[in-house]
């Protein structure tokens, strides 16, 4: 009976001209947006499918949203790591991988072009970051530059001292500090009424987060700040037990998702630039000299930051300066 199946397996192939998987290898895939509309949700779901239809049903993925398992999206590291799920994409791998969180650093990398340059300088250093907690890098991808909203106005960096603004990681927080205003860290669903009840008077996000609120801001101030840089990563037993063949189907169809998260979220940037100023935004973008006073006022930072975290951190910040020449 065994022997019959898989004649009929083997003949199926020669005639399809695809490999037929006698039984599929199923994989569970964590990813760390609740929202099922946000860009990266429907990245992530296409990516479930490309993976499904490019191996032929010999590698199943199946989606899991942030809150619908037991993980928090700031242990994707971990918990791809320790088998839990075999696939994530790790937007907050910064406190698990310390060198990750270079881009992240308030304005060392100011353009998507910057961003590629620093990321073709880091990759070696991330893949053995990652390597070494058992893990394996398919894609990579960032979200939109972040910037500086507010209630009040907020139309340079002299604008800064005073406020109180929300931040979503402490290196912003820091920039906060250097330009004279107070930062607060609170989680996403706090932030409608702290803004709401004057509890913080505006907030660090990309334009496709402002849009979320723009009943609550009226200014945004476009200087660039920093990158939330991620992650498609693989469990690295289960994937050394995968097939060389479902192993670069796999990483093809990572990258190719990867590649459209990038890509579509920033057409989105574009088109919620739009929505906020038909909303009544005053929207001023930052000069390129206050994009210059905001790096060499963090530089001192930069260092300060990266020793803190060893001397491979140190290393790579050197490289990611000299690609960009900063």
């Amino acid at each position: 009976m065994q022997k019959s199946l898989l004649g009929i397996l083997a003949a199926a192939a020669v005639l399809t001209g695809y490999p037929v998987a006698a039984s599929a290898v199923e994989w569970n895939f964590f990813h760390h947006q609740s929202a099922p509309q946000f860009a990266t949700s429907r990245g992530a779901r296409m990516l479930a499918e490309e993976i499904e239809k490019s191996t032929n049903g010999g590698l199943k993925v199946k989606l899991h949203l942030s809150g619908t398992l037991q993980i928090s999206p700031t242990n994707v590291t971990s918990a791809v790591a320790g088998g839990v799920v075999q696939l994530g994409d790790d937007l907050f791998n910064s406190g698990n991988i310390p060198v990750a969180g270079i881009p992240r650093l308030p304005g060392l990398v100011q353009s998507y072009e910057e961003f590629a340059k620093a990321a073709d300088a880091l990759r070696p250093y991330l893949h053995k970051a990652f390597a070494e907690k058992g893990l394996v890098v398919l894609g990579e991808y960032t979200y939109p530059l972040q910037v500086v909203w507010g209630k009040k106005k907020i139309a340079s960096l002299d604008d800064i001292k005073g406020l109180k603004l929300r931040v979503a990681q402490p290196e912003q927080g820091e920039m906060v500090r250097r330009f004279g205003g107070t930062s607060i860290t609170i989680s996403a669903p706090e932030v409608p009424a702290a803004l709401d009840r004057g509890v913080v008077d505006g907030i660090f996000t990309a334009g496709v987060g402002a849009v979320l609120w723009k009943d609550l801001l009226k200014f945004g101030y476009l200087v660039p700040v920093n990158w939330n840089n991620s992650y498609f990563i693989a469990n690295a037993d289960a994937y050394k037990a995968l097939s060389p063949d479902l192993q670069q189907k796999l990483r093809a169809a990572a990258e190719k998702m990867a590649r459209w998260n990038q890509d579509t979220m920033r057409q989105e940037e574009a088109e919620s630039v739009k929505t906020l100023t038909a909303a009544g935004f005053t929207l001023t973008r930052a000069t390129p000299e206050a994009a210059a006073k905001v790096a060499e006022t963090m530089k001192p930072y930069w260092d300060e930051w990266a020793k803190s975290r060893g001397p491979q951190v140190v290393e790579a910040l050197a490289k990611v300066r000299a690609a960009l020449g900063r």
